[in-house]
């Protein structure tokens, strides 16, 4: 019978976690008064595909978690407030919903809000361009204190109407967009750990080894470098003696054990060994003391161990038939 063993891992509790965010703006276009994002729409699938590879950055790097996208959709100032707004608010939900059939995001990963009419960005453009008509006139109807609509219709009837022909077609269209801002957290020790292990205490290497699934070709990985970086360190060898064992290498297995210490795994480790290398008294009596010790992994190599000695028992009666 080939006993099938179970391990038991000090596993590290620490985390080591930092906070980032990629952000970004699109253009995208509607038809005039909708809200429906259409992606063929003139320049609207460039604008997308920047939203998606941005996510994609965040969503495909196994070494990240994201945490939340932020959405803020901004208007310019042509036409009513009150008609604005609602546009403002119903094409940044328009976002979300793309972003969402693109993603497995559920709603409440969005933060959403909304500017119905950017005056703030349009006074920027204005300052910064010098071929406005009328600009001090301009710049003194956006600093006044009316109220949007009533703003709207001065620039209007300003010098005829030029300046707003102007900041309608070259001013306008850049303060209609959506801003956007992924949240994510990344563990820099993952990255780290592959080229600089050295810049890592024990510590942040436990850490980064929490951050994997136990028993993980990453998880052993990283034990493998900190046993390499830190031979003496008990909990090291104790892990990096269960990658051993897994991986048929007994004898690097019983040279890590020999510095893992007394802690209930490493009592449960010593006797897996014996298990595995066929010292099947010695496994029984370390086993039954680590199951004492609290090692719930003991009672199932137990029942391994019992399966195999059953098993020998049966080839020992053949060959006594012999």
């Amino acid at each position: 019978y080939e006993v099938q063993p179970t391990f038991s891992y000090i596993t590290p509790m620490a985390e080591t976690e930092k906070h980032r965010a990629e952000v970004g703006t699109a253009f995208l276009d509607f038809q005039v008064g909708k809200y429906q994002i259409l992606p063929d729409f003139r320049n609207n699938a460039v604008e997308l595909a920047k939203i998606n590879n941005t996510i994609r950055t965040v969503t495909e790097d196994k070494n990240v978690k994201p945490t939340g996208i932020v959405l803020k959709g901004y208007a310019s100032p042509e036409g009513s407030y009150a008609s604005n707004k609602k546009l403002a608010d119903n094409r940044v939900k328009a976002l979300r919903d793309y972003i969402r059939q693109k993603n497995d995001f559920k709603a409440d990963f969005f933060t959403m809000s909304s500017e119905p009419e950017d005056w703030v960005g349009f006074k920027e453009k204005v300052e910064a361009d010098p071929n406005v008509p009328n600009r001090s006139e301009v710049l003194a109807i956006i600093d006044s204190s009316d109220d949007p609509d009533r703003k709207e219709a001065k620039l209007r009837a300003l010098g005829g109407g030029a300046a707003f022909r102007y900041v309608l077609k070259d001013i306008f269209p850049s303060l209609r967009r959506s801003e956007y801002k992924i949240d994510y957290t990344v563990d820099e020790g993952r990255e780290i750990i592959k080229t600089r292990p050295q810049q890592l205490s024990l510590g942040e290497m436990f850490a980064v080894a929490n951050s994997y699934e136990i028993g993980s070709d990453e998880y052993n990985n990283v034990f493998d470098i900190a046993v390499r970086m830190f031979p003496n360190d008990p909990v090291a060898n104790l892990n990096a003696a269960n990658i051993a064992m897994g991986k048929g290498d007994y004898a690097s297995a019983k040279n890590y054990l020999a510095k893992a210490g007394n802690a209930p795994e490493a009592v449960h480790a010593k006797g897996v060994l014996s298990m595995l290398t066929g010292d099947l008294t010695e496994a029984e009596s370390l086993l039954k003391q680590a199951q004492d010790m609290g090692v719930k992994a003991a009672a199932i190599n137990l029942e391994e161990l019992r399966k195999k000695i059953e098993d020998n028992a049966v080839f020992d009666s053949f060959n006594a038939v012999k």
